[in-house]
């Protein structure tokens, strides 16, 4: 019930902002027409934006949190989350319109949008805060009951929680505690003490209660016979489980039937769809990858073969996913001595750190050195993409010897898939000199992976590509 009141919530504030959209676009179109005295095509021949500008609101407004019913318990988050809401929705929307070159939508009507927009959420945010803090003022008949099986910390847990979220309002008639009862407990401000654990049934028959929070642990011989007694009576029983506090990440829970739930912590972009959705890209864009490797190989390789003295692919060993060792393949653009004489030029290294980089090395054949100009020595590395080793974006692939000069938070790069390109190539390939300055930015991607970010990124690879800007 408690997920089904926060669903409710979230699905009703989603219909006001798409309702607040729609009058905001309407309000603006007819202020440029009647007040700007600006002539336009009929309203019906603009409404086609609706379908982009109500969308990319309800994402944004998602994304800042102003569906969670905690936000509106501050005047000041919630403002604040909403101008960023609204500032990332405009640039999102501009962006199409430029991307779209839809040239005979009037910019101003777009500007006075978003004026009128944000004004108008505010007041919905506002007046929607207002509503809720009524809620909680109405009368005791109809606020639903609840008893607390805690002890003193847990029952004061859990009134902090109820009072900062809006989705579990209800009126504390009593404490029930783990061990002997002690009578009130004024000083904390929490609900008097009704008597023991074992009480619950007298205290089911005696008081109205709709529901029955468990706010601290307790062994599970006493949790079934509490169950089975709210249970008989059809009253609803929930158990309150504190985890600890995440640096990193987010706890889900997933039932597993019977009774047993899990817990996971997870620090890494988990969302079945979203990875589905990568996976597809990664194939598509491999597919399109290994098409231009074929043409390089016809244009360079018996230039590099001649070069190089060796193969035209190079083959090396390099640590993926969480450990896993797979067979990285790249144009040869070194000597074929290259391995061998890497020890001669440890001195010369220009990374601080377990990563070896040399920007005018003199291995590199002249051919090859034309190739990494552009990065067309990395085109073979779409088939490990194809194979599932590597993805378009993630971390750079490290070797065997590197991850084994890792520091303990070194190994969360390794958390996802390596990628062809990432922040790091695009931010700092020739200007970071420290290698922990790599992992930053690599935990930067990880930390907020998105599509829309996976994206930036591979248009960004394609312009650097195009520039010639890299090695």
């Amino acid at each position: 019930m408690l997920v089904t009141r926060r669903t409710l919530l979230r699905q009703t504030v989603a219909l006001c902002d798409a309702l607040t959209l729609v009058a905001a676009f309407a309000g603006a179109y007819l202020y440029v027409g009647s007040v700007l005295h600006r002539e336009f095509v009929s309203f019906a021949s603009y409404a086609w934006l609706l379908a982009v500008i109500v969308p990319i609101w309800l994402i944004c407004l998602n994304e800042f949190g102003l569906y969670a019913s905690a936000v509106y318990g501050s005047r000041r988050e919630l403002l604040e989350r909403l101008v960023r809401a609204q500032l990332v929705a405009g640039l999102v929307l501009l962006a199409v319109m430029y991307l779209t070159r839809s040239e005979s939508v009037s910019r101003l009507l777009l500007q006075v949008f978003l004026a009128i927009s944000f004004a108008m959420l505010a007041a919905q945010k506002f007046a929607l805060r207002a509503c809720l803090i009524c809620s909680r003022r109405r009368t005791p008949l109809q606020r639903r009951k609840v008893v607390l099986v805690a002890s003193a910390a847990g029952a004061d847990t859990y009134m902090k929680l109820a009072s900062a979220h809006v989705s579990m309002l209800a009126d504390v008639v009593g404490i029930l505690t783990l061990g002997a009862p002690n009578g009130h407990v004024g000083s904390s401000g929490l609900p008097p003490v009704l008597g023991t654990a074992g009480d619950l049934p007298a205290v089911l028959q005696n008081r109205v209660v709709d529901e029955v929070v468990i706010a601290s642990p307790m062994d599970q011989t006493t949790l079934e016979l509490l169950s089975r007694w709210c249970s008989i009576r059809g009253v609803l029983i929930r158990v309150l489980v504190e985890v600890p506090r995440p640096v990193l990440g987010v706890w889900n829970a997933d039932y597993l039937g019977q009774g047993a739930f899990m817990l996971s912590l997870s620090t890494v972009p988990q969302s079945a769809y979203h990875l589905a959705f990568k996976r597809i890209v990664d194939v598509i864009g491999a597919a399109v990858g290994l098409l231009a490797c074929a043409v390089a190989y016809l244009c360079y390789g018996p230039r590099l073969r001649r070069e190089t003295g060796a193969s035209v692919l190079f083959r090396q060993q390099r640590v993926g996913w969480n450990g896993r060792r797979f067979t990285l393949y790249k144009f040869r653009t070194m000597c074929a001595e290259a391995e061998q004489l890497k020890l001669a030029l440890d001195g010369h290294n220009e990374m601080n750190g377990p990563m070896f980089k040399l920007k005018d090395d003199p291995r590199v054949t002249p051919t090859g050195r034309k190739l990494r100009r552009r990065h067309l020595d990395e085109l073979p590395q779409f088939w490990n993409v194809l194979k599932g080793d590597m993805s378009l974006v993630g971390t750079r692939p490290p070797t065997d010897d590197e991850t084994a000069a890792y520091l303990e938070h070194h190994q969360r790069r390794l958390s996802i898939k390596p990628g062809l390109t990432g922040l790091w190539q695009l931010k700092g390939s020739v200007a970071v000199k420290d290698f922990e300055h790599v992992v930053k930015l690599d935990c930067e991607y990880i930390d907020n992976w998105s599509l829309w970010l996976d994206a930036k990124i591979l248009a960004k690879t394609v312009t650097k590509v195009i520039r010639g800007d890299g090695w």
